[in-house]
């Protein structure tokens, strides 16, 4: 599986910071930034916050994992996947 797909699978269970995804997937943060930056880029990913485009904390189906929703505390760096992401690992079988 492509490295930006293996990524893709492991925000789309949960919302995740990119410390947390280079811990899951034994990596550092300094070597996943860029590919974050290119899946964030193409609209693969968007950070997770209410005010964002598409994260509106209503329909959203993550809204009961998101450490953002509560809107209360300064939001995390929290990444999820977009409509086009889960799109595309539907494609892939993910």
């Amino acid at each position: 599986m492509a490295p930006l797909a293996v990524i893709l699978r492991a925000v789309a269970g949960e919302p995740r910071t990119p410390s947390e995804l280079a811990r899951d997937l034994g990596s550092s943060e300094a070597a996943l930034s860029g590919m974050l930056r290119t899946l964030q880029t193409g609209g693969y990913v968007q950070e997770a916050m209410p005010a964002a485009d598409g994260c509106s904390c209503g329909p959203c189906a993550l809204k009961s994992m998101c450490r953002n929703a509560d809107g209360e505390s300064a939001p995390m760096s929290l990444l999820k996947l977009t409509a086009r992401g889960e799109a595309y690992l539907g494609r892939m079988g993910g």
